[in-house]
């Protein structure tokens, strides 16, 4: 059966990435590279020497090189989230580098220039400023694993990647979007949709349990909001046995491909933890 499969070591994926920002000469302007402008460049440039195995370059480092790319001055930061959210989706859920880049993006919303050059006297909403366009940009460039053109593992590490940042602390954790992910990861899986498709959805609502289900368990135990529907117990519990009864049900599905029966027993195996842990 076919199955999403990771991308390969992230020295290769940093490669093939490479291969988009080499030089296409342009007719008119032989220092823009084709389909991306100059400060993409230089912040892939960056960022690919962060992310590299080995690599000794600190946090504080790294996100001083990227703010330096831009003018005094300069409000538009969208280069870097379109650089970081395209490496989101190539670098395999697995990976450490997946969780350094959202720390990078962490820290680029904090570094002192940045916020300088924001235009907000108020440091509190010229970091805010930067997660709010982060967030923005999160949504509009969500995967769809069953879009035509689409490599179903580019969504299941873009979710590994949503659950990293909600993980960061750059705003509140909310359920909204990953309450939907992992419910549509049972609820639209039909007969007719491609083996990999129906693994790729699984898995990428597995993420979020692999790298925030303690902070999901605790949104619907001790919700943000009083009129959460999901503020009686018994209610949040429930919610909580069908996830887990779906991840065991696909754990054990013979019919899912051998990494997706694997993640989804990992998943099993935290949420009861999870709930035995902190249920009191």
């Amino acid at each position: 059966m076919n199955e999403p499969k990771p991308a390969g070591s992230i020295s290769a994926v940093l490669s093939s990435l490479k291969s988009k920002f080499k030089s296409q000469s342009p007719q008119f302007d032989l220092t823009t590279v084709k389909g991306y402008n100059r400060c993409e460049c230089s912040v892939f440039a960056v960022v690919e020497n962060f992310l590299q195995p080995g690599s000794k370059i600190t946090l504080e480092e790294a996100a001083d090189s990227v703010i330096e790319i831009f003018p005094v001055g300069h409000l538009d930061l969208t280069p870097i989230n379109s650089v970081c959210l395209d490496l989101a989706e190539q670098i395999p859920y697995t990976h450490p580098s997946l969780f350094k880049l959202s720390r990078l993006l962490w820290m680029i919303g904090r570094n002192n220039r940045r916020v300088i050059n924001s235009g907000h006297k108020d440091v509190a909403i010229a970091i805010q400023s930067f997660y709010q366009g982060l967030g923005e940009d999160l949504r509009d460039n969500q995967c769809d694993a069953g879009a035509d053109d689409s490599d179903p593992a580019r969504f299941v590490n873009y979710e590994a990647f949503q659950a990293h940042i909600m993980e960061t602390g750059m705003w509140m954790p909310s359920l909204d979007g990953t309450m939907g992910t992992i419910e549509e990861a049972f609820e639209k899986i039909h007969k007719d949709m491609r083996p990999e498709i129906q693994d790729a959805r699984i898995l990428g609502a597995a993420q979020h349990i692999l790298w925030s289900g303690q902070t999901l368990f605790k949104l619907l135990l001790w919700p943000r909001y009083e009129e959460s529907i999901y503020k009686d117990r018994g209610v949040a519990l429930g919610k909580w046995h069908t996830w887990r009864d779906h991840f065991r049900k696909a754990s054990e599905d013979d019919g899912r491909g051998e990494e997706c029966r694997g993640v989804a027993k990992r998943v099993v195996d935290i949420m009861e933890a999870l709930e035995k842990g902190m249920a009191f």
